[in-house]
């Protein structure tokens, strides 16, 4: 049975994820207390609700309690810790709040969510290194202490195979994919040889990666 998500709060964040999570396959259910949210996205979700959320009556006639992880999106923070507190008397046992202070993160913690995210901060934090580096093209946090990042390939990686470069004893790196010509080639061999203009998709932790970054475009 497909894993069923509920998103709360239709403003930016939460619509943007309860769209992508219905593209992926997986119904959702999109819930806000404005009707006018509601309209602009009850065609690209499989279930559109206009509920008070702070009601835990009301949340639970629109279906909560069948969905595997709610996201609560609401900006308003006083609202955002209340739909925290429903959801968990409801017995949702998946909840990933959005937190727009590190308060209001501590405070969330305090009442027992520990699936938080600052959507701004992460945003901040991959401009800075996407700018901060001509050869990023793209950064991803997808954990605390692991980075995504799209490196583009400098002079000193270009000719070398992956098992001379040895990342992963090095650096700690892991090479997850390379997009060569258009063609993305998943979980490449050690004798995949680099070649200019490719694009190499690593993972690994912030630390290391910024350490291969300054000696792969060292001059």
């Amino acid at each position: 049975m497909k894993k069923q998500f509920g998103v709360i709060g239709l403003g930016k964040f939460g619509s943007a994820v309860a769209r992508h999570l219905e593209k992926l396959g997986y119904p959702v259910l999109a819930i806000d207390k404005e009707m006018s949210l509601v309209d602009e996205i009850k065609n690209d979700v499989s279930f559109a609700e206009v509920v008070e959320a702070t009601d835990p009556e009301a949340l639970a006639a629109a279906g909560i309690k069948n969905c595997d992880t709610v996201v609560v999106a609401i900006g308003d923070v006083q609202s955002n810790i209340l739909v925290s507190l429903v959801l968990q008397e409801l017995g949702i046992k998946n909840i990933i709040v959005k937190a727009g202070s590190k308060i209001h993160g501590r405070v969330l913690r305090k009442i027992g969510i520990t699936d938080i995210v600052f959507p701004e901060e992460d945003m901040g934090i991959r401009v800075a290194n996407k700018i901060a580096s001509t050869n990023i093209l793209d950064y991803i946090s997808i954990s605390k202490e692991f980075d995504l990042v799209e490196f583009q390939a400098t002079k000193n990686l270009v000719g070398k195979t992956l098992k001379e470069l040895s990342l992963r004893n090095r650096y700690g790196i892991t090479v997850i994919a390379i997009k060569h010509d258009g063609e993305v080639i998943v979980s490449p061999q050690a004798e995949q040889k680099i070649e200019e203009m490719d694009t190499l998709f690593l993972v690994g932790k912030a630390t290391d990666i910024q350490k291969f970054e300054k000696e792969a475009t060292r001059g």
